[in-house]
């Protein structure tokens, strides 16, 4: 069916990073997802030729389509034209301002080139739920656990925000043309409590800096990071050092810990000898803590 409708509309794909995804249990396992009810407002990024949309249409108060391809849009205006409950916002994603758009969901395909930029964007709004697709690689680092060799920066600022599960993979068999690679399915929901961070300026800054160079000791990634431009960074680190992270391992603010904690009953000079990776969000978020409160009101 899909391919009736590429070939009809002459769209061949490709270009621009499309991928058009052509498996029908896949989309709808997306939408069934997504939970949707009849008061959601449903924000689509690439709306493609429309097979998630139309999915989508039926089920909800409005669809916002963001499709940067006026192909796309035309094709778009023509196959849902059925619906009074579309908005087609032609432009690029990076470039539309969310704030302006009542969406309480997200679904989307994303293009692969631009996932990161996106997510990160994502994130800084209010939302219910996403259900995104990314590159199979791209979402086993969101949803990576510290000591795995795919958890990272990214990993860390997804988890703090959102509880990440993956709902299917994709193989590259379901897309039209074929992309290289296999595709996942992740879905975000906010977390109602955040881990307790009390800067988070200073915990992104702080995240980006020792995963900056994750193969070293978090001490000197720390002091060769941008964050050196803190007076005096070593001494209060050496000043830390002998300071012993709480035992809490199950919980604060309404947080859970699946393990035990990795720095509960640590020095704080131990944890400088560790590598980031070997760090849960959470057990970052606390370090991240105890750094802002000896530097707050310093130059960063």
């Amino acid at each position: 069916m899909v391919r009736e409708i590429l070939k009809e509309y002459n769209v061949k794909g490709g270009r621009m990073d499309q991928h058009f995804l052509i498996d029908a249990v896949a989309l709808d396992e997306i939408v069934a997802a997504a939970e949707l009810n009849p008061s959601d407002i449903v924000l689509e990024i690439g709306g493609g030729i429309g097979n998630l949309s139309e999915r989508i249409a039926p089920r909800v108060q409005k669809l916002i389509i963001i499709e940067l391809d006026p192909q796309m849009i035309a094709v778009l205006k023509s196959r849902l034209s059925v619906f009074s409950n579309i908005e087609i916002v032609a432009g690029n994603v990076m470039d539309v301002d969310f704030s302006k758009l009542p969406f309480n969901k997200i679904i989307a395909n994303l293009p692969y080139s631009i996932s990161s930029d996106v997510t990160l964007k994502i994130l800084k709004h209010k939302f219910d739920a996403a259900v995104l697709m990314y590159q199979y690689e791209f979402a086993q680092r969101l949803t990576a656990d510290s000591g795995n060799k795919d958890y990272g920066r990214l990993s860390v600022h997804v988890q703090y925000k959102t509880k990440a599960s993956m709902i299917l993979k994709v193989p590259k068999s379901s897309f039209e043309p074929a992309p290289k690679v296999d595709s996942a399915v992740i879905k975000l929901v906010p977390r109602s409590e955040r881990y307790p961070v009390k800067n988070e300026k200073f915990f992104y800054s702080m995240t980006k800096a020792i995963f900056g160079q994750r193969r070293k000791k978090i001490k000197n990634t720390l002091l060769s990071s941008d964050l050196n431009r803190i007076p005096e960074l070593k001494r209060i680190l050496e000043e830390m050092e002998h300071q012993v992270f709480d035992e809490i391992e199950k919980s604060e603010n309404g947080i859970s810990e699946s393990k035990k904690s990795a720095v509960a009953g640590k020095t704080v000079g131990e944890v400088l000898s560790m590598r980031a990776e070997e760090l849960s969000p959470f057990e970052i978020a606390r370090f991240s803590n105890l750094l802002y409160e000896k530097t707050e009101g310093m130059e960063r």
